[in-house]
């Protein structure tokens, strides 16, 4: 613990620590916490998000970019308006087929639906799901997180839930903590339903922008875009806590093999785990099953 703020550490070779609520929680002393983390001495590097609001603050520490995909909001009308006319005919066709989207309460009925949604399959977006197996008891905690500052959206078909939201209140913008519908409801675009309430919502609390997680490529980064997201650039800061980890970020090692490797080679990778994962999972989910977790 870094004060209030939770800590975790990752990595076998070389440690890197990180907020556990990283885009959603920030550090309002960097300086404090690193002095905290180098007496600790439990890790070899330490990386961390400078706010939207800090970009003019310019810590002395190594900097890359962390791009987020970000929704300016005026108004939902102004927002609907833009939208490209097959979105539009996305959301009206998730309400025609039955479709109700409501503000909801993380209560038990609401956890229960959230365990059908999450054991549907192993896989989602081309991986192993880390919430598959999850019980309801382990599910409720993990979404108390960040508690008093987050709202809850539920979509539903009759009394069945097929989709949910879980988004953060920062300053002045909305985060997807969690957006993630039945596969099984493909055909009813639920997660164009969700985000339509998430700009409703914003507009109704003044804020002005909701941020979907990550820039992305490939059909989520195309799905991102077309619902009026663009790219935002956050400030990465790294700073070495060891010898191992100057040494690492010296020779820019910090993102092991797969940062090493060109754009094709990742593209390349991540559809032959996908292959495989379908393969080994009995399964068959493109890489895009519009999924956004904690980022």
């Amino acid at each position: 613990m870094i004060t209030e703020k939770e800590i975790v550490v990752s990595g076998g070779v070389v440690r890197i620590a990180k907020l556990r609520h990283e885009w959603f929680d920030f550090l309002q002393d960097p300086l404090r916490a690193i002095r905290t983390m180098q007496r600790a001495k439990g890790a070899d590097l330490f990386t961390f998000l400078g706010d939207l609001n800090d970009e003019g603050t310019g810590y002395p520490f190594y900097k890359e970019t962390a791009a987020g995909a970000v929704l300016p909001v005026t108004t939902y009308q102004i927002w609907w308006s833009s939208l490209d006319s097959s979105v539009r005919n996305k959301i009206r066709k998730a309400y025609k087929n039955g479709v109700k989207v409501c503000d909801a309460e993380l209560d038990d009925s609401f956890v229960r639906g959230v365990e059908v949604i999450y054991n549907e399959s192993p896989l989602r977006q081309g991986r192993k799901f880390c919430h598959y197996g999850q019980s309801a008891a382990a599910i409720k905690e993990e979404l108390s997180s960040l508690w008093g500052r987050c709202y809850f959206i539920g979509a539903y078909l009759r009394d069945e839930m097929i989709g949910f939201a879980k988004l953060f209140h920062g300053n002045d913008i909305l985060r997807t903590v969690h957006i993630i519908s039945k596969l099984s409801q493909r055909d009813k675009p639920v997660q164009d339903a969700l985000i339509a309430r998430a700009v409703q919502m914003c507009e109704e609390k003044n804020i002005h922008r909701l941020q979907y997680g990550s820039w992305s490529r490939g059909g989520l980064g195309t799905f991102k875009e077309k619902r009026g997201f663009v790219k935002l650039d956050y400030s990465r800061y790294y700073v070495p806590l060891s010898f191992r980890g100057k040494w690492v970020l010296q020779f820019r090692l910090h993102h092991g093999l797969k940062g090493r490797l060109s754009e094709k080679w990742v593209e390349s990778l991540i559809a032959l785990r996908t292959s495989w994962n379908n393969l080994r999972y009995g399964g068959s989910f493109p890489a895009s099953d519009h999924l956004a977790n904690r980022t």
